[in-house]
């Protein structure tokens, strides 16, 4: 495989639009593009995007391999060898070369990215786009097209470097939205669980304990957190939860059992029987005898 100044290959290719300080645009088409080919950053490290927009494209860098479908954008940071190893006929992506050099100072007035954000990138640089984000890059990218084309205008490397700076930025935008999305679905996983877990105690332990401290003791969060997590995922807090399930248990002795009013209240670890009493008639307008009459008459 050929090794080329990125630079040179850039000069030298119709296809590509070039800035002097170290960037270059390459349109790439399948049909028309020289492949194998290995690029390389003038002795910098380079930074490399790739918009896969039709087809498919294989890529190494850093020693890994990559392959790009429809959709598709890579982010490859801090190399300074890019090896397009292969692509369909089909294959149609922007490809967007950067020195180091050049990044640093298009972005040099930026706030830093999140580490989470750069780590993301070097781990797994290559990930799918929705639909209306594809178009949105493209939309960039054809502006950057369109300034490279205006050769007359005066002010066309700060324009371009403009037009870089909002894909840039839009870019990291992309990875962070979708980072706090995974976190988001993380996170709902990770609160079906704990309410999972909160419904199995009750089940098992509600004639013993009847209070949102003591549940959450055992799950190992916050009483406040707990009704958070059982508000977010049945739209019913804790308390009511232990509240229903409380009721329901009493209610089902009451209609299956002839045992004492008094009985029950101490079964289900009331203090007393007026304790009980109240509770019940809180949640079902009755008292418990009352209750116990009345589903016997039916």
């Amino acid at each position: 495989m050929r090794i080329e100044n990125f630079m040179d290959f850039g000069r030298r290719n119709s296809s590509c639009h070039i800035l002097s300080e170290g960037f270059v645009l390459w349109e790439v088409t399948g049909e028309e593009s020289e492949v194998p080919i290995c690029l390389e950053g003038m002795g910098f490290d380079m930074f490399v995007h790739v918009l896969m927009l039709e087809g498919e494209m294989k890529l190494g860098w850093g020693g890994r391999l990559y392959s790009l479908t429809k959709g598709c954008i890579a982010n490859l940071i801090e190399n300074s060898l890019l090896e397009v190893q292969d692509m369909s006929r089909d294959a149609r992506a922007y490809v967007l070369l950067f020195t180091a050099p050049f990044i640093s100072s298009l972005l040099k007035n930026t706030p830093p990215f999140p580490p989470s954000y750069m780590m993301k990138i070097k781990v797994w640089p290559v990930f799918a786009l929705p639909s209306e984000t594809v178009q949105l890059f493209l939309k960039r990218i054809d502006s950057i097209v369109e300034i490279f084309k205006d050769n007359t205008h005066h002010f066309q490397t700060e324009m371009l470097k403009c037009a870089l700076w909002i894909f840039m930025m839009d870019m990291a935008n992309e990875h962070i939205r979708q980072e706090n999305e995974n976190k988001e679905l993380a996170e709902t996983g990770r609160k079906n669980i704990l309410f999972k877990q909160f419904i199995r105690l009750l089940q098992t332990y509600i004639r013993e304990e009847h209070t949102v401290g003591w549940y959450a003791s055992q799950l190992c969060v916050t009483p406040q957190y707990l009704n958070r997590v059982a508000k977010s995922t049945s739209q019913k807090t804790a308390y009511y939860h232990i509240c229903a399930t409380l009721l329901g248990a009493i209610i089902e002795q009451l209609e299956n059992t002839v045992d004492p009013v008094s009985r029950i209240a101490e079964d289900f670890h009331f203090p007393d029987l007026a304790t009980m009493t109240k509770f019940f008639k809180r949640q079902t307008g009755k008292t418990p005898t009352e209750y116990r009459k009345e589903a016997t008459l039916l």
